[in-house]
């Protein structure tokens, strides 16, 4: 493979596998819709890249083409590559090629694998060093991929959506959570964690989240506190003596393989703590000292769109999170309460996919009802076509107690402009969050300047 090309080159996962073969040497091009910050970096690296369907564009020298399941059959270039008889790859097919030449450390879950595997590699990055592909963009790391000369570890997320991870066959790997998602895929829950029952026994060693109830063996389980007497499950790794000081999580770390002492961990939420407990513990199985986890942990910056602060004063904060499912929104808004209790929180939240929105409604409105106030944003597509009576009003009907208002994208600015405005008059704490893996993050820098403008302007 000289010459690849990627089509949905622009995506985080998709995205990371470019920069690698850039970096290996070789003549990458690829198609994705928009031009985003992603693909202005992969073509200042060198990559040829247009955005409109263009079979003409696709490079004569190609000699393989790798795409993300995003990508419809009805696409444009799709009869030109098949005309060539090129050699096609999904995303994950790809990944799991790259892997075998390494130790792979994986994480898996439906929510919690990007926070845990980026921590992991920023871990192992400042002490034992590793390659990453990595699921979400880290400050620390200046992006999604990092590669070394000498390490033998690869880390990455092992993705179920269209039983991605069962491409993998981790050298130790983590499970996080199980809860129903991608049900589009797999029809039922009892299916998807099939397919990660499949996963785990293709992993050399694994450990998992302790409230996780699984049919094999792990090598021990994890959790974000000691687990009562009489309810463990064999060894454990846990954090102790958790609390909130000086802006940031204090806790002990305590496992099989050390027990460290005033961890520092600087990401809102109880659940980063559990990420933190199994990012630690990966990283202590790949060989990092204790000493380096107790000096690199407080430093951490989290991964861009993960409880992300845009802006922060006294009386206005406005955070940014890619949370897409029930769990993470609730885990989200948790989090943020624990942090800004003082604070009033709106939240404007963008579904993401037709068929979750339909399955998941109820939930999505249990865990939104924390806030103050909520506008429902209009669903983002991705990959699908709409569902006839699916839409946001599906979730704002069960909600119930607060303020629920409905908008396009295009009116989301000038109502937060208000809000500004209205907080200003009043004099109020106001904590506003922007939350979904759609769109909405074109919008993020927009609202950072309305913000630091105070809703003028």
């Amino acid at each position: 493979m000289e010459h690849p090309y990627f089509l949905g080159i622009g995506g985080i996962g998709m995205s990371a596998l470019a920069f690698h073969y850039l970096r290996q040497g070789c003549r990458v091009a690829g198609y994705d819709r928009a031009c985003t910050p992603l693909t202005r970096r992969l073509e200042e690296a060198g990559a040829e890249i247009h955005y409109s369907e263009r079979p003409d564009l696709i490079p004569s020298r190609t000699d393989c083409v790798i795409y993300t399941p995003a990508i419809p059959s009805t696409h444009a270039e799709w009869g030109e590559i098949r005309r060539r008889g090129l050699p096609v790859y999904k995303r994950a097919e790809l990944l799991g090629i790259l892997s075998r030449r390494y130790k792979t450390l994986a994480v898996a879950g439906t929510h919690g694998k990007t926070t845990t595997s980026v921590l992991l590699a920023y871990l192992l990055h400042g002490s034992v060093g590793c390659n990453a592909i990595l699921g979400g963009l880290s400050p620390d790391l200046g992006g999604n991929y990092l590669h070394h000369e000498t390490s033998p570890f690869l880390v990455t997320e092992a993705d179920e959506y269209d039983r991605s991870f069962l491409q993998l066959h981790p050298y130790f790997s983590a499970v996080t959570a199980w809860d129903a998602d991608h049900l589009d895929i797999y029809g039922t829950l009892e299916n998807m964690r099939a397919a990660y029952v499949q996963f785990m026994r293709q992993s050399e060693h694994f450990i998992a989240e302790a409230a996780l109830e699984l049919p094999v063996p792990c090598d021990y389980r994890y959790a974000s506190a000691p687990v009562p007497a009489g309810k463990g499950k064999g060894p454990m790794a846990y954090a102790s003596r958790v609390e909130v000081r000086e802006g940031m999580y204090r806790f002990t770390y305590t496992g099989p393989k050390a027990v460290i002492k005033d961890l520092g961990l600087p990401c809102p939420g109880r659940h980063n703590i559990e990420n933190a407990v199994a990012a630690i513990s990966l990283a202590l199985e790949a060989g990092a000292a204790p000493g380096d986890i107790q000096r690199l942990l407080p430093d951490f910056k989290g991964v861009n769109r993960r409880l992300e602060c845009r802006y922060r004063t006294s009386e206005l904060v406005y955070i940014d999170d890619y949370a897409h499912h029930p769990a993470e929104i609730t885990a989200s808004l948790r989090a943020l309460r624990e942090f800004y209790p003082d604070y009033r929180m709106e939240v404007y939240f963008q579904p993401h996919l037709y068929s979750r929105t339909r399955d998941l409604a109820k939930g999505f409105a249990s865990a939104l009802q924390k806030a103050d106030r909520l506008c429902l944003i209009d669903i983002y597509p991705a990959r699908e076509l709409p569902i006839p009576g699916v839409d946001t009003r599906l979730i704002g009907d069960s909600v119930e107690g607060i303020p629920v208002l409905y908008l396009a994208k295009e009116e989301m600015l000038e109502d937060i402009r208000k809000r500004l405005q209205k907080r200003c008059a009043d004099r109020n704490k106001l904590l506003l969050v922007s939350m979904g893996a759609g769109d909405i993050d074109t919008l993020v820098g927009d609202i950072s300047q309305l913000c630091r403008k105070g809703g003028q302007g």
